[in-house]
């Protein structure tokens, strides 16, 4: 007797693999958006550090102006500034109800420091004004017989460094001379 022949059983369709094709699909779509947000993300942190890195050297540039005007400011007497207005970026007292130099968009009367800075940094500026005088230790002022070495003359010391599309940086200090 010869064998039973068997029945082939005829390939079913299997529906399954339209669906698999359909998850990778989304699972595609689903990484591409991760990497565009990464991507994005990468490219926003980027445009940050750049910033702090401007705005320190900014700081620097502006901080070496202040140190150096100072130190200028030491050797000066009021007889050294103007009366009114600037002269070499050295200013007269500022009126109480005036609008602060520094603060003046207009004001164009500001020094070019002499300090060396970073290489792509911009000159930094500066502006010593007249600060009136001030006592050296408290109450000194009401002494019966005041001390010689009561009241000094007292400056205002202002250092910018700043340039178009930039960050701005400006450092005050006051400065009392011997």
């Amino acid at each position: 007797m010869s064998p039973t022949p068997r029945l082939r059983a005829t390939p079913e369709r299997h529906p399954r693999r339209g669906l698999a094709m359909m998850v990778t699909l989304v699972l595609v779509v689903i990484v591409a958006i991760a990497a565009a947000a990464s991507m994005r993300s990468v490219a926003l942190e980027t445009r940050m550090t750049a910033t702090s890195i401007d705005r320190n050297l900014m700081h620097q540039s502006a901080e070496a102006a202040l140190r150096a005007a100072e130190t200028e400011t030491v050797g000066t007497q009021p007889s050294d500034y103007p009366n009114a207005g600037c002269t070499a970026g050295r200013c007269a007292a500022v009126a109480h109800d005036s609008t602060a130099r520094w603060a003046d968009g207009g004001f164009a009367d500001w020094q070019a420091s002499t300090v060396n800075v970073a290489s792509g940094s911009p000159t930094p500026t500066t502006i010593i004004e007249q600060n009136g005088e001030g006592e050296n230790w408290a109450g000194c002022a009401q002494d019966a017989i005041r001390s010689p070495n009561c009241l000094t003359p007292r400056y205002r010391v202002t250092s910018r460094a700043t340039a178009e599309g930039r960050a701005t940086v400006i450092l005050q200090s006051d400065v009392a001379t011997p």
